[in-house]
């Protein structure tokens, strides 16, 4: 098989792919430029002083420039944290400067794609004359490592691991001894994982808890159809099945994701698991916000705000509680009574970054607000800026009579304001404000 007839089959997967990545949502990018001509190949010898080894120059007549690009959604925990990152161009060969000169002078490297962290592909030249090596050069350690025996096996061997990332870390998981090894059990995971992402659906796992699990897991969300989905199943199975599948997760990161999941479908099924994982000894507890948001999902709001209050105020008495901790175990819960518990014993304290986020989610009404904006210092500065951060002001102010207080309460603090920052940071609130007001104008 000739160089443009693979040519041609990797530019139909690579399309495939990105294709089926955006149509889940992925960020997505590819190009792919007409071919080079002889004499653009020509100009180019020229500069660098050398003659292309054959296999570059055929890619380079079939495309002059290709990249192709792709990042999966936040909320979703992809394995190894792959990301693709697959290119070459023309306008990039070039013979890399080194930190060692000795590099630089030998010629031997010819870069063809840089990487966004700035490592870089390299063809090793001494390698081979015609089919040279494919590596991969690390910038921060100034490491080269084997990927691949020429371009072309470099090529196929990460279109199967669809396009995977440039830089060293995405690499790393698949390096064998010869290079990228597409049948090592970390590559099979990977492909297993992406496969799944991209064409299992829910009508296919609905049957099914064990693909039910998997299709939580690639997607990265337990939205209402899931759950009812879920419901049709017997719920001690349900969580059962759940259990299983996070025991077997070697994964700190997934397995902490795959607890989430747990709780958010098994709900109250799921409650003395999670109480148990409360009275774990201090060095096998499981990640803060992870317990916290289990607690806020599976355990009746009393029990569960008491036992987060219970572990907070423990921490108090060894230091000052910062609104970064709090805001960690108490978000899950969007209560308001957490705004009462903020209000206690002037535990609110600078900095106060954290509480104004906590405030800002912990379902507040008007009084609050005008409660706050009459506090001391730190409690004003707190709601002035979380007052920026509702989603819907209106839930909050029901009447015309509260926002007329809640403004005037912030025209003093504007009076009061000295720098530049404090007045942006009422002018916020008093926008926010002021877009409710046109808002109820428009209801009456």
């Amino acid at each position: 098989m000739t160089l443009y007839e693979r040519w041609k089959g990797w530019h139909k997967k690579w399309r495939n792919m990105v294709e089926s990545l955006q149509a889940k949502g992925a960020d997505t990018a590819m190009v792919i430029k007409p071919p080079a001509t002889a004499e653009q190949i020509g100009k180019l010898e020229q500069r660098l002083g050398i003659t292309l080894p054959g296999e570059l120059k055929e890619l380079l007549g079939c495309g002059a420039e290709g990249f192709v690009v792709w990042s999966i959604m936040e909320d979703v925990r992809v394995p190894f944290g792959a990301a693709g990152d697959l290119g070459w161009s023309l306008d990039v060969l070039d013979f890399p400067d080194f930190r060692e000169e000795s590099l630089y002078e030998e010629k031997r490297f010819l870069a063809f794609h840089i990487a966004g962290n700035g490592d870089m592909l390299m063809l090793d030249l001494e390698s081979h004359p015609k089919y040279p090596a494919v590596v991969h050069w690390y910038h921060e350690t100034n490491e080269i490592q084997l990927l691949a025996s020429s371009l072309t096996d470099f090529l196929d061997k990460v279109t199967v691991l669809y396009g995977i990332g440039a830089e060293s870390w995405q690499y790393e998981p698949f390096i064998g001894h010869l290079g990228i090894d597409v049948n090592s059990a970390n590559a099979k995971r990977w492909t297993n994982w992406i496969n799944d992402f991209l064409h299992l659906t829910l009508e296919e796992a609905r049957n099914d808890l064990q693909l039910l699990i998997r299709y939580v897991e690639v997607n990265g969300k337990a939205d209402q159809q899931l759950q009812a989905a879920f419901e049709a199943h017997d719920p001690e199975q349900v969580f059962q099945s759940w259990m299983q599948r996070i025991k077997q997760e070697k994964d700190k990161d997934i397995r902490n994701s795959l607890m989430e999941y747990a709780g958010t479908i098994s709900g109250q099924y799921a409650a003395d698991w999670v109480r148990s994982l409360w009275e774990l000894p201090e060095e096998d507890r499981i990640n803060s916000a992870v317990l916290a948001n289990l607690t806020a999902s599976c355990l009746p709001e009393d029990e569960g705000l008491n036992r987060v209050w219970t572990r907070l105020e423990q921490a108090e008495q060894d230091k000052r509680l910062n609104g970064y901790t709090a805001n960690c175990w108490l978000k899950p819960f969007r209560s308001r009574r957490v705004i009462e518990w903020m209000s206690e014993r002037k535990r609110v304290s600078y900095p106060y970054d954290g509480w104004d986020q906590l405030f800002a989610i912990s379902n507040p009404a008007a009084e609050d607000v005008i409660r706050w904006l009459n506090g001391n210092g730190v409690q004003r500065q707190v709601v002035i800026t979380a007052l920026a951060q509702f989603a819907n002001p209106a839930d909050i102010f029901v009447n015309r009579e509260q926002v007329q207080q809640a403004r005037l309460l912030l025209n003093d603090e504007l009076e009061r304001a000295v720098t530049k920052k404090e007045k942006n940071m009422v002018g916020g609130a008093l926008l926010a404000l002021a877009d409710l007001q046109w808002n109820e104008s428009n209801t009456c």
